[in-house]
């Protein structure tokens, strides 16, 4: 008794529609086998602690983390990066501001950096001896119409200001990209 064969171009056409079907965006994007009309990436980030400013010395930045995301499946595409954080704060009779600079900075597909922006967070206690503070600090940054690509959005502390004997730590970092298509 011999056993039915499937014709050969059944047999593909059966293994293709399998394979469309489960990898249904694959012919728009090797990077990303299983894109979605919407993309969305979160990371968590790294803390860091900023012992005593000094105003003397150079401020070395940090990077506080990264968040990857791929859009080139994407038609011109809008990007919303969200950071959010915690910051814990401890001023030294010091009634000067202090500032820490954050930076957002974005390289896609292995290029060089790209600035995306800077956001403040300025503090000032008045004649206190010793004054602590933990507070929320985020920001967001929106681009429509950027170019489809893997992107690495990256937020570094790019300089802290202060007169003397402050210290800050950044903790409980997050950061999340969503993307879609624009017109």
């Amino acid at each position: 008794m011999e056993l039915y064969k499937a014709p050969k171009e059944d047999i593909e056409r059966h293994n293709n529609n399998k394979c469309c079907d489960e990898h249904k965006y694959d012919y728009c994007c090797p990077k990303s086998p299983c894109a979605y009309p919407i993309l969305f990436e979160c990371a968590q980030g790294t803390g860091v602690d900023i012992p005593k400013l000094d105003s003397s010395k150079a401020f070395a930045p940090r990077s506080l983390g990264c968040v990857t995301i791929d859009t080139s499946c994407l038609k011109n595409p809008v990007v919303k990066f969200d950071f959010d954080s915690v910051i814990k704060y401890k001023d030294k009779e010091n009634d000067q501001p202090t500032t820490l600079i954050f930076g957002l900075f974005k390289t896609c597909d292995n290029r060089q950096e790209i600035p995306c922006g800077t956001w403040e967070f300025a503090i000032t206690f008045t004649n206190t001896p010793l004054q602590e503070l933990t507070t929320s600090f985020n920001f967001t940054h929106c681009e429509c119409n950027s170019c489809p690509g893997c992107c690495t959005y990256t937020v570094k502390i790019i300089d802290a200001i202060s007169d003397r004997g402050d210290e800050f730590s950044v903790c409980n970092t997050s950061l999340s990209v969503m993307a879609k298509s624009g017109h």
